[in-house]
């Protein structure tokens, strides 16, 4: 009998144990996929990722279509409309089964409960699985079976249960249908409302290319990762971001290839391990979603920190947003996030940090606008990023800990290759001015071409320092 594999943020053949499940139980498989672009909307989510989405279910199309399995791509404005698209497919199918991946955003989890009541009267069955992450949120609990808050003892229990949650992982493709190869996926061109995004020809778009990608950098990269990492002048992180976002690469399966690397190359080790804890970042957020609802609801993780008296100062927000802070390190990051859509993790760190402590301005504004400018758009991952730099979240800086960016810029872009190539007005000013270009004394300083801070370093500091004590008095 047929059976339907519904995708989501899991958009591969390989490991995917949604798929791999179908093909095992029938030699009658379909595909389908929910564009919902009113939804996405709704949540902030930008063009550059739905852009990258889009051409990795082209790419997901072809794949399937090898395996003469078809893809049904349907469009619906919001979730509410996606379980009677199902319910349909299903009868046009014949399917009675449906498989998908669990997801555990709040209105993932409505969206698959009412999905779920629409099939039982169809008589189909529907079949759950684990294919966004290593460990399922909910399956690693502290020694009191509490959830953990804390990323680190988190992290030693992840690294114990590996060997069990990467049991069936590799790179296993299912055989081919019986039948002849279906007609190509239907797939729009365009997406409304999600038309300008930046150029996405340097990213590897599509299972093969990403696979090439990561394979590329366990064994070029990886070993000096643990120090490059910080770098942003250099290549020195695996940009698989968006490849792990939209589910093309798995990420059991990416942290299966980095221990087979380890395993070749003693040297990688250090390395590598440290980009294996970043894939375990990915889960322990995924967990805090699952554990604490309200984080998807635009809450903060701490709900003490609500009452933070953010000053929200407009001007000093577009300030930021279009990277004429005053502060190299911070405008040439945002620069270079609105130009293609990605900005280094170590710079996400500074900027954030940046908005949150010295303009005192609310997370949830900084959160939107990465949302909407980032190729590699993960919810929870840029929810817990956001709100460990603003203290309200797990594993948060403590509120007294504020990045000094002139001091992340020197340290970091020492020579200022990163700033110079995104502040282009700063390019002819020598290493020992770039970081701090308004102090007198530097014959190629021009104040009309950059502007002055817009918040002295030391102001910003205090003011937000007491902005959180004034809370904890409360």
């Amino acid at each position: 009998m047929p059976e339907l594999v519904w995708y989501r943020s899991d958009l591969r053949t390989i490991d995917a144990e949604h798929l791999s499940a179908a093909c095992e139980r029938s030699s009658d498989v379909h595909a389908c996929f929910m564009i919902t672009p009113g939804q996405w909307r709704r949540h902030g989510i930008g063009s550059n990722h739905v852009e990258y989405l889009r051409r990795s279910l082209e790419d997901l199309g072809s794949r399937l279509a090898e395996l003469n399995i078809p893809l049904h791509v349907r469009t619906v404005a919001e979730y509410a409309d996606v379980p009677g698209v199902v319910r349909e497919l299903v009868a046009e199918t014949g399917s009675t089964a449906v498989h998908w991946g669990r997801e555990y955003g709040v209105n993932e989890l409505a969206r698959d409960d009412e999905t779920r009541a629409a099939l039982a009267e169809t008589g189909a069955e529907v079949i759950e699985h684990d294919t966004q992450w290593v460990a399922r949120p909910g399956s690693i609990r502290t020694g009191t079976d509490g959830p953990y808050k804390v990323f680190t003892p988190y992290l030693k229990s992840w690294r114990t249960a590996l060997p069990s949650n990467l049991a069936s992982t590799g790179r296993h493709r299912p055989e081919p249908r019986p039948g002849t190869r279906p007609k190509a996926a239907e797939i729009p061109a365009r997406i409304e409302g999600f038309v300008d995004h930046v150029d996405l020809d340097d990213w590897p778009i599509g299972e093969i290319e990403c696979l090439a990608a990561l394979d590329r950098f366990l064994t070029e990269r990886a070993g000096a990762y643990g120090r490059d990492r910080d770098i942003p002048s250099i290549e020195g992180t695996s940009r698989l971001g968006p490849a792990l976002a939209c589910g093309v690469l798995s990420p059991r399966g990416c942290v299966l290839a980095a221990r087979e690397c380890m395993k070749n190359d003693d040297n990688s080790i250090p390395g590598t391990e440290t980009w294996v804890s970043e894939i375990a970042w990915r889960d322990f957020y995924r967990n805090i979603m699952f554990e604490f609802p309200r984080v998807s609801m635009d809450r903060a993780f701490r709900p003490e920190t609500e009452d933070v008296a953010w000053l929200d100062d407009d001007d000093l927000f577009a300030a930021w947003c279009e990277g004429r802070t005053g502060y190299p390190i911070v405008d040439a990051a945002m620069r270079a996030l609105v130009a293609t859509g990605w900005m280094h993790n170590r710079l996400r760190m500074v900027t954030s940090q940046f908005l949150t402590k010295h303009l005192l301005t609310d997370w949830r504004s900084g959160e939107s606008f990465f949302a909407r400018h980032l190729v590699d758009f993960d919810f929870a991952s840029n929810n817990g990023g956001w709100q460990w730099s603003a203290s309200t979240g797990t594993d948060s800086a403590p509120y007294f800990r504020v990045f000094n960016p002139t001091a992340q810029g020197k340290r970091f872009d020492p020579d200022g290759v990163f700033i110079r190539r995104w502040v282009p007005e700063l390019a002819d000013l020598g290493k020992s001015q770039i970081h701090e270009p308004q102090r007198r004394g530097g014959d190629l300083w021009n104040p009309g071409r950059y502007p002055e801070p817009v918040v002295d370093q030391s102001d910003g500091r205090k003011r937000a320092i007491q902005a959180f004590a004034d809370l904890k008095k409360k």
